[in-house]
């Protein structure tokens, strides 16, 4: 049966423009992954990445605060003598870190745009976005302050098993216990010192919260060498493991 060469061109024309609007809409969508795909670009070590850095297991991005280059007293630093500062803002945490053998996820306690402060020689350093960052692992953060919070001893907040402790500032005697002369007396600490903020304590293999056997307001006895010095409103504190506690009173 011969169909009308009037109909076989409606036809064509109609198949023609199904086919050009499919193209059409297709391309639009590929534009627009390209341009939301390239939109996610950031520079890693000056490599550009299509995605943005995400930590695995217990890891955190943070990012860490400028450089000081200047004293209280107004004198500029330069060079080596600048101080990098061991804090930042959390930028992104993993979802935390996994029993070997039990398989209990030990979730985070780390939230966006927290305010960290870490051990000096802990993490990996790295420029990512134009900016300084470290990688961590949430066992490396010593005190932790809340988003938009300002970093002060009542919001200060230890994580895991740590316990942050004031410690006993102590007058040096000389050899033989002469006391040295007041206008001569060298201030030194000692590893005794003050509970001011206690951790929620360390989870089990089963996952079970262990609770900790110490309180805001005890007097500790701690390992010498153990603690962890952190400066909080101008003051120093030391952070412990519950571990490294070996009496209290």
């Amino acid at each position: 049966m011969k169909l009308p060469l009037s109909f076989l061109l409606v036809a064509n024309i109609t198949i023609s423009g199904a086919a050009n609007a499919a193209f059409l809409t297709q391309s639009s969508q590929l534009t627009f992954r390209s341009s939301s795909s390239s939109s996610c670009n950031v520079i890693l070590e000056g490599k550009e990445i299509d995605n943005p850095l995400t930590p695995i297991n217990n890891m955190v991005l943070v990012k860490k605060v400028d450089v000081v280059d200047q004293t209280g007293g107004g004198i500029f630093l330069t060079g080596k003598s600048k101080i990098s500062k061991s804090e930042g803002k959390v930028v992104s945490a993993g979802p935390g870190r996994r029993n070997s053998e039990s398989g209990f996820l030990r979730p985070s306690s780390l939230s966006t745009s927290e305010t960290v402060v870490f051990g000096k020689y802990d993490g990996e350093e790295i420029t990512y976005d134009g900016s300084t960052h470290t990688l961590i692992r949430d066992d490396d953060v010593l005190v932790k302050f809340p988003v938009d919070k300002p970093m002060t001893l009542a919001d200060a907040e230890v994580l895991w098993d740590n316990v942050l402790v004031k410690v006993v500032i102590i007058e040096q005697e000389a050899t033989g216990g002469v006391l040295i002369a007041a206008t001569s007396k060298k201030l030194t600490t000692s590893s005794i010192g003050e509970v001011v903020s206690v951790g929620p304590g360390k989870y089990a293999f089963d996952g079970g919260l262990m609770e900790m056997d110490i309180e805001m307001g005890d007097m500790v006895k701690f390992r010498d060498f153990a603690a962890q010095e952190v400066e909080i409103e101008g003051e120093e504190y030391a952070v412990l493991k519950m571990t490294d506690l070996i009496a209290k009173f």
